[in-house]
Order: structure tokens, then sequence, then C-alpha cells
């Protein structure tokens, strides 16, 4: 945003220099990228008048001038063939830097020196339009006319006397955008009144109303809009002071009424666009959607297509405007135009950043509208631009503005609290320092009992609750009057259970070896379905890969794996914290409805489960690896009794597949990827993973440690080694194991104290079709030793009760 120094003075009396006054506008939030004083361009550069002209002794084409600069007679050679005495010329003196150079492809800037040309010194240069970058013609020097003083600095002459900030207006500031904006922080800086224009018209007897009618289909997108009428104004080009003001801030002239528009959106921050009244069919603005895929030519000339929740504005037949962004052809004004109907909205800023990034087009309108106008100005903007029209193009103001306001929106009123305000800012201010800071930027503030009462006006539309009141209390105030002060009162919280296990276990893991990844959580709408149907779909996707989000994190890895392994890293250990997306109607007490979120960790192994080394022969990983990994990782949170059982269904990403549980409840999955989802993500190796969902990790890791004082007593241990039949399940048996341990403990307590497979076998000395599982069983009591005879005693039972359960026999 440029802002024009001179015109902050209109609205503000303040002496501060530029630079004084940008170091204070940085230290509000308002932060000065740039000051540009304009009159540098011209620095060294005076009206001069040519005394003589005589032919160079030494070159037929070049002459040598005697030139009056004010406090001295230079001596200059010149090469322009219409030099000639009693001119009044522009001339650049030693060390002036020429802005364009003729005699470089380029024209490059250069640095005027005392030179001797030809032979004749030459102590400066009279210069063409072309050379102080004022237009295109070299041919010859710049005539002035004959009335302007010798020795006046050529800045001045051309009314170069401004200063310009560049200002970085930060998204939540929109109401910056304007000089009146600017110069109300200006104004709270130097403790002194906002000065705004003030508003005189005369009017016609005819009403704006008689003669224009608007009507708006969709109040939501559009809240508000006013407007105003005149008739017989004559277009043409803006006076001086009005091209120089708006050049001065980089907007380019276009003709009077144009550039009223655009000094007032400047000026008070609202949009205005102006319609060639008699263009609009039937003298009618109709706000309203556009049609789906229909086609509209705007200002710059390029044919748009639009989408059905594009606000338009129309008239009584077509489209003539989109709406908060820019105008079209078929109603601009042009220099035929004789009636203007101006036109000064309120459009819901959503709509327009929607309609802006759609079409690809950002405008000075659009980057306000869409950050948030002030709703209640628009009718002061509209008499505000009428005004100026009615000064600089003659006509008449139609009598009364069309104001349509269905709804009006208020200012929002919030309390703020004097001790909450001293304690966020670790300050002492008092209710009179408070309100005084308030209401120097423009918010109303009531005393409250102990409280304050804050009316924040609508041209404020980032201040919602009361922490945004204490900000502007801080700002307001100076962050560099703020003592430095040790008295914080952080009250340092344990961790929640949520990231605690998270933090426990990414620990855990790294240390383990595993590397952590982090997937993009958008994906493919197809790979979104390949686990789920109703997936979520984003409104806007940034592009197809990422249009929905996830419904597993098992894709995200499989790209990350296939990414390492063409980078010749094959043996992986990967994990992930992430988040699956669903959406279900049945989803109801969810924290957004009908939408749910789950957090799983995910881990992969791929490539050799060992290094190659001259002792150790090359193991490819499998499921048990993984499953391995799985058990090690609950043994680390102390969650036994974990269950790892055949899954009976089929997994749309899985095989040999395995499901996690927990007293009969489910808490991941684990096994091999399917070769076909593996060549789908055009990965060569195979990939083991274990999905498991956090928060039931997290219900486990609530439950109540129980510790025991070590054993009294030694173990005994006896091992089992039975013949079943080869598709008999391990897990059955172990399982089986456990429990006809745990029924015949006796009254004393405890005795079989675990069980665990450590050999199975299948071939030479069985029969087909049979395998041997030997298993490992530890005995203990904490009464007593335990005799061989009672040892011996249970041992005999569990091998009966195993044989007749799984038509097992013991092997010798």
């Amino acid at each position: 945003m440029k802002v024009s120094l001179n015109w902050l003075k209109e609205f503000v009396d303040f002496d501060l220099t530029s630079e004084e006054l940008a170091h204070q506008l940085t230290m509000r939030g308002l932060e000065v990228e740039s000051i540009e004083h304009l009159g540098d361009k011209y620095k060294n550069f005076v009206i001069g008048e040519v005394l003589e002209v005589a032919k160079h002794p030494n070159a037929n084409k070049l002459s040598v001038c005697k030139v009056d600069v004010g406090n001295d007679f230079l001596k200059i050679v010149c090469g322009a063939p219409n030099v000639a005495p009693q001119q009044k010329v522009v001339v650049g003196l030693v060390d002036a830097v020429v802005p364009r150079n003729q005699h470089d492809p380029n024209g490059k800037p250069f640095v005027l020196s005392h030179v001797k040309i030809r032979g004749e010194d030459s102590f400066g240069m009279i210069c063409s339009e072309y050379e102080l970058d004022l237009g295109d013609d070299a041919n010859g020097i710049l005539v002035l006319e004959n009335n302007v003083h010798v020795g006046v600095p050529f800045a001045n002459y051309l009314g170069l006397t401004d200063t310009v900030f560049e200002i970085g207006v930060t998204p939540n500031r929109p109401d910056c955008l304007s000089h009146i904006g600017v110069a109300r922080e200006v104004a709270s800086l130097v403790g002194k009144k906002l000065k705004l224009p003030t508003i005189k018209i005369s009017e016609a007897k005819q009403k704006a109303s008689e003669v224009a009618t608007i009507e708006i289909q969709n109040a939501e997108l559009c809240p508000r809009y006013s407007s105003r009428v005149l008739f017989n104004v004559k277009v043409s080009d803006s006076p001086k002071w009005l091209k120089e003001l708006l050049t001065a801030v980089g907007i380019r002239p276009i003709n009077n009424i144009v550039d009223v528009t655009n000094f007032v959106l400047l000026e008070t921050g609202q949009p205005l666009h102006a319609f060639d009244y008699d263009k609009l069919a039937k003298h009618k603005i109709v706000v309203k959607n556009a049609n789906e895929g229909e086609i509209f030519t705007t200002l710059d000339g390029k044919e748009r297509k639009l989408k059905s929740e594009t606000l338009m504005i129309c008239d009584g037949e077509k489209n003539v405007a989109i709406a908060g962004v820019m105008g079209g052809m078929n109603s601009e004004i042009s220099e035929t135009t004789k009636n203007v109907l101006l036109e000064s909205a309120y459009f819901n800023p959503r709509s327009v950043r929607r309609t802006s990034k759609y079409l690809g087009l950002s405008t000075d309108a659009s980057q306000r509208f869409e950050r948030g106008t002030n709703p209640n100005i628009t009718e002061y903007a509209a008499t505000r631009a009428a005004q100026l029209m009615n000064e600089i193009a003659g006509g008449e103001i139609l009598s009364d503005s069309i104001d349509i306001y269905p709804n009006e929106i208020h200012p929002k009123e919030i309390t703020l609290r004097v001790e909450r305000t001293n304690n966020i800012l670790g300050t002492t201010l008092t209710k009179p320092q408070i309100k005084n800071c308030l209401t120097s930027i423009g918010i109303e503030v009531k005393k409250n009992e102990d409280d304050l009462l804050c009316s924040v006006p609508t041209f404020r539309p980032d201040i919602f609750e009361e922490i945004d009141l204490i900000e502007e209390v801080a700002r307001v105030f100076g962050y560099d009057n703020i003592e430095t002060k040790m008295r914080a009162s952080i009250q340092f919280s344990d961790k929640s259970p949520k990231v605690e296990i998270a933090d426990e276990l990414r620990e855990w893991l790294v240390g383990s070896g595993w590397n952590e990844i982090v997937a993009n959580s958008m994906q493919e709408k197809s790979v979104a379905q390949l686990s789920l149907e109703n997936i979520v779909e984003m409104l806007n996707p940034i592009s197809k890969e990422m249009a929905a989000l996830r419904t597993s994190l098992i894709p995200g890895m499989l790209n990350i794996i296939r990414h390492n392994i063409f980078q010749s890293q094959k043996n992986l250990r990967l994990f992930e914290f992430g988040k699956n997306y669903f959406r279900n109607a049945s989803f109801t007490n969810t924290f957004v409805k009908n939408y749910l979120e789950e957090e799983h960790l995910l881990l992969a192994i791929s490539g050799n489960a060992n290094q190659i080394s001259w002792d150790t022969k090359e193991r490819s990983v499998d499921v048990f690896d993984i499953k391995g990994e799985v058990e090690t990782l609950f043994s680390k949170l102390n969650i036994g009794n974990v269950n790892l059982e055949p899954l009976s269904s089929q997994n749309i990403f899985l095989v040999e597949a395995m499901t996690i549980s927990f007293d009969g409840k489910q808490i991941g999955l684990l096994g091999k990827i399917r070769s076909d989802i593996l060549k789908k993500f055009d990965v060569e190796h195979n990939v083991f993973v274990a999905d498991i969902f956090v928060e039931q990790l997290r219900e486990l890791k609530k439950q109540e440690r129980k510790f025991v004082p070590l054993p009294k007593f030694p173990t005994v241990q006896r091992d089992f080694a039975f013949v079943v039949n080869e598709h008999q399940s391990i897990g059955e048996m172990l399982e089986a194991l456990k429990t006809f341990g745990r029924r015949l403990d006796s009254s004393s307590g405890e005795i079989v104290r675990s069980v665990n497979i450590f050999d199975i076998y299948q071939g030479k000395g069985l029969p087909d079709g049979k395998k041997s599982c030997a298993f490992s069983v530890e005995f203990r009591s904490d009464e007593a030793t335990l005799t061989d005879e009672v040892v011996e005693k249970i041992s005999r039972t569990i091998v009966s009760e195993i044989q007749k359960k799984f038509n097992a026999e013991l092997r010798a």
C-alpha cells in the first residue's frame, strides 16, 4: 500500500519527519518497507534560461550555450537542433543522475560531470523529455513555458514535493488500506484529532430512485448496496492535482470519472465502480449469482468463465460486473458517457476471495473486499465520490442516494477487564489510560463497573474478543514502553495423555533405529477410496493429487518407501503418527458432525532383517519380524496379554494379516502388503506393516499398574513338543496352554507363569500334513519351592488337555 505524506497531512496535523513517522508506524505494526522522496529523481535539475547560443568551433552539429540557472551562468555544449536564446529549459547540473540515456540501447541512467566536448568545456546538460523520463521525444530539448522562474528546482516545477511510504499492511488490517485508516493511526501517535473530509453537495430536485432501481437477490453475499446517480457529466482528463496524486501512489490516471473512484478508494478504503447509466438495460441493477459456465468479458478485455457461486452485478438483461472484483466492458465509462450510476457496496469477503482465486484475477477492489471493508461507509463513500465528480466533471447529483441495507451490521460490544489487561501485558495501566489507548484508534469505550464496555467499529473486522482489545492496548501504548519484568505467571502443566504416549513411543522408536516420516494427509481421490467409499473431499483442491483427506496411512508410507528404494535405501524401518479421516452420517457425537478423525501409528519394514557380514546370512524381513516389533512395542508400554490372531476377513491392503487385540477388542492390524497394491505404488520389494489405533493404546496405558516384589522361590521350566495338524493355529495352542495353566493354579496362588513357543518343525520323521510345535512353560509358586511331584502332576494334566483339544500327540 503506497501512502502519500501530503495526503496524510490533510487529515492530521503533525510535524514528524518522514523517517520518524516511518519508525513509529512500524512500531505500531504498520511496517514501512520503503520511503520514496519523489523529488529525489530530479535532484540537481533546475529551470534555466538560454542566454546565448554560438556554433561550436570544432563541430558542425554542436552549439556552445550560455545558460542562466539562477545562481550562476553555465557554459554547456548542446547537440539539440532546436536550442535557441530566450528559451526556458531543464538543466542537469554536475552530479545529476539523468534518468535515461538516449545513446544507450537500454536507456540506462548516467551521472553528469564536467567534461570537454571537442575541446570545449561543458558544465551540465540541457535535457530532452526522453532523458528526463517524461516522454519518448529525443529529437530536441524540452522547452518550457516562458513564465516559469529561473533557478527553481525541476522537482518543484513538476509538483514532486511529496514523500511516499510503501506500507506492508497485514491481512488483518483492511482499515489501513486507505489514507484515512493510516491517518487514524498517525492521529493516535501524535495525540491529534482525525479530520475527515466534509461533504457539501447541491442536489437536483429529481430523485435517484425515480430513474434507477436496485434489487439484491443474494443478501448473504451482498448485505448492502449504495448508489448515487449523476446526470450531464463531462468525461475528460482529470485536473493536474488529481493526476499527480494518483501517479504518486502508483495509480495510472484514466479520466476524471474513473480517477475519482480510485481517489475515494485510496482515501476511504471503500471500492467504487462507475457504470455508464445509459448502457444499463432498464436502468436497473440486480445483484445475483451467475449461471454455471456463462462467459463474461471484463474491463481488461478477457473472457472469463463463471461458476454458479460467483456473485454478479447485472442490469435488466445482462451481467455488467463481477461483484467486488472487476467491471465489464459493456458498461464502462467512455468519452461519450453523459450519465453515471455509482456503485458502493459491501460484499461477503469469502465470496470475493473465492471468486478472485478461481478467476486468477486480483484487483485493488478485491484485495480490500476479501479482507473485509466497512459496511457502514458505503453511502458516505458514494456521496464523497459524487461531490468530487460534480466539482471536476460538472453535471448534477440526483437527490438522495439509493441504499439497500436489509440487515444492518452493528458494532461489536466486548467487555475488557482492566486486571486481565495488566496481567497479560505485565503493566499497571489505569482505566483512563486503557480508555485513551482505545478511543484514540476509534473504539468507543463506556464504563461498566470495574470493566470497560468497548464498542468496536465496523471498520475493524479483525477484533472479535477481549484478547484482541488487549493486543490493541499493547500496540497503542507501545511495545517498547512495556518494561521488562520477571513476573511471568505461566504455570506448566503435565503433558496430556494424547501427547505423552506419542512422545514416549516416538522417543523409543527412534532410539531403536526407526525413522519417523510425515506424509501428506491429502491424497488423490482414487487412492483415498481404496479403503473407504465415504471419503472427505476437498472443496478447492490444490491439485487432483490432493483432492481428498486420507483414509489410511499406508498409501503415503508406500510413496515414501518407493522414493527411498529409488535412492538405493532398501533396508527400511519407518513409522508415522498421523490421522485418518472419515465421513458418515452416523457420526453425530464427533467434534464436527458427520465427520471423524482417528489417530494411528503405522510401522513399516522392508528389505533385509539383518546386516550382511561374514558370519551372518542374509535374510529378508517377513511377517514374524513385524509381529516381533509389535510385541516389543507393547512390552515397552507394559501392556501384556495382547493377542495376535489371523484376520478372518479380507483386507484391501494386507495378506498374511493378523488382528492385534486386547480383551477381545481390536487395537490394530499387521501383515504383508498385497502384491497388487505394491505394483500400484511401484514398490518392488515386500513391505510389512502394523497399523495400531493410538486412542486404544492410550486407554490401555491408563490402566493401573501393579508392582510385585521379586520372586523368593526358584522357577522350574518344562518343554513340551506336540505333533499336530500342519494348519493348526499356534496362537490357539498358546492361549489354551495359558488357560489350562490358570485353571490348574493351586489355592496358594498362580503357578504357571509363562508359556512361549520356541520351535516349529516339519519334515523328516513326521507324517505328511503334520508339524511339531515345541513350547516352554515356566512354573513358580509364591509360597514355597515347587517339588518335582507337583510339577509332574501339572505337566501331565496340561499334556492330557492339549491332546484332547487339538488331537495332538506328545513327541518323544
